[in-house]
C-alpha cells in the first residue's frame, strides 16, 4: 500500500513541476500583454493631447503606475515611446504625427 502511495505522489509531484513554470510563463505574457494595451493607450492620449495643442512637442518622459515611459521626437515627425517590458527588454512604438 506504501508503494502506490509513493507512486502516486511521485506522479503528482512531477505533474505539479512541469505545469508549474508553464502557468507562471503565462501569467507573466499576460501581464505583458496589459502593460502594451496601456502603453498603446498612453501613446495615443499623449499624440492626442499635442494634436489638439494641449500639450507640447518635445522629448518628455510620462510615469505612471511606478514605470517611466520617455517619449522621444525623432526626423520627420516621427514619435516613439520606449520603456521596458515586464520581461526587462527595451521596447519602443513608433507612430508618424501628422499636423
Amino acid at each position: 500500500m506504501l508503494p502506490e502511495y509513493l507512486l502516486a505522489y511521485t506522479i503528482w509531484l512531477l505533474i505539479a513541476l512541469t505545469w508549474m513554470p508553464i502557468y507562471v510563463h503565462v501569467l507573466k505574457q499576460l501581464e505583458d500583454s496589459e502593460e502594451g494595451k496601456m502603453v498603446n493607450d498612453l501613446f495615443y492620449h499623449y499624440l492626442m493631447e499635442v494634436k489638439l495643442g494641449e500639450g507640447e512637442k518635445g522629448n518628455t518622459s510620462i510615469e505612471k503606475e511606478g514605470n517611466v515611459y520617455t517619449i522621444l521626437w525623432k526626423i520627420d515627425n516621427t514619435v516613439c515611446i520606449q520603456y521596458n517590458n515586464i520581461f526587462q527588454k527595451k521596447k519602443e512604438i513608433c507612430d508618424v504625427f501628422i499636423e
